[in-house]
């Protein structure tokens, strides 16, 4: 089987594949610090795989915070300290 695409299709199809590539380099990239100890709100709720809402109630309860001027980030070794007393 042969599909024969007009040059405007070809060039379309080139492009969204083009954004999606882009796209999830732009992720990828932006993912990446989740290996470095300090996290932001962001990368703290990817971490955790809990929503900001759930973030901010939990920082309300206790969970530990690095406030720098209005930047807030959290240190991966105390959030885990703190869900671990949680648990017991």
């Amino acid at each position: 089987m042969k599909v024969i695409l007009l040059d405007e299709q070809v060039k379309e199809i080139q492009t969204l594949i083009s954004e999606l590539i882009e796209q999830e380099i732009k992720f990828h990239l932006t993912n990446l610090n989740l290996s470095s100890p300090y996290l932001n709100k962001k990368q703290t709720c990817e971490y955790l795989n809990i929503s900001n809402n759930t973030l901010d109630s939990w920082i309300t309860k206790g969970l530990p915070t690095i406030r720098i001027g209005k930047t807030i980030r959290f240190d991966k070794n105390e959030i885990h300290k703190w869900i671990n007393r949680l648990e017991k």
